[in-house]
């Protein structure tokens, strides 16, 4: 199968993706989408509710609709599955547009957004394309504006659960290799942060202690290999870079 066969199945997945994974999307789905949505906001936003936001590969627009409740009017979306757009504006979001990620990107203008969101969406692509989809991000960013990955972690327990739990994945990240690319880029402040459990009622708070805990021999043994504690072990990453 060549190139434009490779394109060919992965549009048609894209195009069913919800179906493909067995998802119903109610209007209670985007509550699902609350607490780590209001977490990024927390860990790697700007204050400035003018921000100028653009979510790509937004999917039903879950993590849009939380930015929007918080105060950040300036957002918009794209994906390229038909089918989730169209979740997404009857769900009330139509912010969220149909376009390929390429395509907006290169038709955008330079310095036109404060925030580029890419959640669960750079894993997807081959290695060169991910260094042109970061290139172009930074030209669309204004001075101070900032990159947001959120990626699968290759270095994680269960990393691999995530680097393969999607037939259309490509390649899974470390802090260093996305440290890496971003540098690429032209990026030069970089923030990561390990995914554990949101704290947001009481259940969640026994997982983020019973994480901590857990967790910590797995931290010792990396420790006593490396001399260093600073690994992080989650499933996937969250990830940001700054343009200075």
């Amino acid at each position: 199968m060549g190139e434009s066969g490779s394109r060919e199945w992965k549009d048609e997945f894209y195009a069913r993706y919800s179906t493909l994974w067995g998802k119903e999307i109610t209007h209670s789905s985007y509550d699902e989408f609350i607490p780590y949505g209001k977490y990024i906001i927390r860990k790697v936003f700007p204050r400035n509710k003018d921000a100028r936001i653009l979510d790509m590969g937004c999917g039903i627009g879950g993590f849009l609709k939380v930015f929007a409740a918080e105060g950040y009017q300036h957002i918009q979306g794209v994906d390229l599955s038909k089918e989730s757009v169209e979740y997404a504006h009857a769900h009330g979001m139509v912010q969220v547009k149909q376009a390929d990620l390429f395509g907006t990107l290169r038709a955008a203008e330079a310095n036109s957004f404060d925030v580029i969101l890419y959640l669960d969406v750079i894993e997807h692509f081959e290695h060169s394309q991910v260094l042109d989809i970061l290139n172009e991000t930074y030209r669309l960013l204004a001075p101070g504006g900032r990159i947001i990955i959120h990626a699968p972690n290759a270095e994680g327990i269960f990393g691999s659960r995530i680097r393969y739990g999607d037939f259309t994945h490509e390649q899974a990240f470390t802090i260093h290799s996305l440290s890496q690319i971003c540098r690429f880029a032209g990026f030069t402040s970089f923030m990561c942060f390990e995914d554990k459990p949101v704290v947001h009622n009481i259940t969640s708070f026994v997982r983020r202690i019973l994480w901590e805990i857990f967790t910590l021999p797995d931290r010792i043994i990396f420790a006593t290999e490396s001399g260093s504690f600073s690994i992080r072990l989650s499933q996937n990453i969250l990830f940001a870079a700054i343009k200075s």
